[in-house]
């Protein structure tokens, strides 16, 4: 056998012991364990926000764990649609940067107006979310 051939079968035997870590089995595509959930809190309520929560709160495994808007009125109005959708544990914050604070929020997903967004978005990156 010349070099070449010797090789090409060590490639492909290396090819072939690898193909089913490469590959996959059904077990490796579930998600178990700390990743069984994702929690949330959407900043900005009126308008964009409740395509927001709607979008989140249909989605196995997520959890909207806050609702942040400066406006009492609006805050109280979509806490209480989250929960009556099953996030009985949301709450409702004036500022953002409260629900920052709480380690158990993965996310945050930024509804508030355009001017907010860079200025949130900095916070969450801050606080150590995915944005």
């Amino acid at each position: 056998m010349s070099s070449s051939n010797r090789r090409r079968f060590m490639a492909q035997t290396a090819a072939a012991g690898a193909a089913p870590l490469i590959i996959g089995t059904k077990s490796s595509a579930q998600v178990k364990g700390a990743n069984d959930r994702l929690r949330i809190a959407v900043a900005g309520l009126n308008g964009r926000g409740g395509s927001h929560i709607g979008g989140f709160g249909g989605i196995k495994g997520v959890e909207i764990a806050y609702v942040a808007d400066p406006d009492a009125n609006v805050r109280g109005r979509r806490l209480k649609e989250v929960q009556g959708k099953g996030h009985k544990n949301c709450k409702a914050v004036a500022d953002i940067r409260e629900a920052l604070e709480d380690s158990e929020v993965d996310a945050i997903s930024v509804a508030a107006p355009n001017h907010w967004h860079s200025l949130m978005t900095i916070w969450g990156a801050q606080a150590g979310k995915h944005v």
